[in-house]
């Protein structure tokens, strides 16, 4: 067993923001290396070892990543296992953005809806693209309960019109969150 495993689907992507998966596989390193650097600061270290499982969309595995919203799977020493959705941005924005509706025509629901991750890790590479600027890690059970009693209150959906993309999405700025759904921030923890 390893402590952080890696959700690959290896079908090629295609539609016009294709170019963030593989412009996103370029920071998986970066992201390993926070991971470890954060569990290690809460006093729960992952277990050694990192493995990246290809498989195909069809797959059963490829279902926790384009299902379940579940890019990897982190290990803590005793073997618990918990599950991330990571988003690797590139863009001034510097804000948490989650899927709303997959095709607001249709009422497809996003993310927001279908994920089942534990964790949410959104973060923005920095100029020298060999770290994370600004970054959180956010418990997203809290997140969603918190969302449902109105602690917090996202922007309502918009659609990404830079790439032509049929998908809306709600944001808040990186650094707005309650901290008790924060586990981690670059604001608190350097090494991004």
């Amino acid at each position: 067993m390893v402590g952080i495993s890696r959700i690959n689907i290896t079908t090629q992507n295609t539609g016009r923001g294709a170019y963030r998966f593989e412009k996103s596989r370029t920071m998986q390193s970066a992201a390993n290396r926070l991971y470890r650097s954060i569990f290690e600061s809460l006093n729960m270290p992952l277990l050694l070892g990192e493995e990246l499982i290809d498989c195909t969309k069809d797959e059963f595995i490829a279902g926790y990543d384009y299902a379940l919203g579940i890019d990897v799977i982190l290990r803590l020493g005793g073997g618990t296992e918990m599950t991330l959705q990571e988003k690797f941005l590139f863009t001034k924005y510097n804000t948490v953005t989650v899927e709303y509706m997959q095709n607001p025509l249709t009422k497809e629901k996003g993310d927001w809806f279908n994920m089942k991750t534990q964790l949410y890790f959104v973060g923005y590479q920095s100029a020298d693209a060999g770290h994370f600027q600004d970054w959180v890690l956010l418990d997203w059970l809290k997140v969603k309960m918190l969302t449902q009693q109105k602690k917090i209150v996202w922007n309502q959906p918009r659609q990404n019109k830079e790439d032509g993309a049929k998908a809306n999405f709600i944001y808040l700025p990186i650094f707005s969150f309650p901290s008790e759904c924060v586990l981690a921030n670059s604001r608190d923890i350097i090494g991004g």
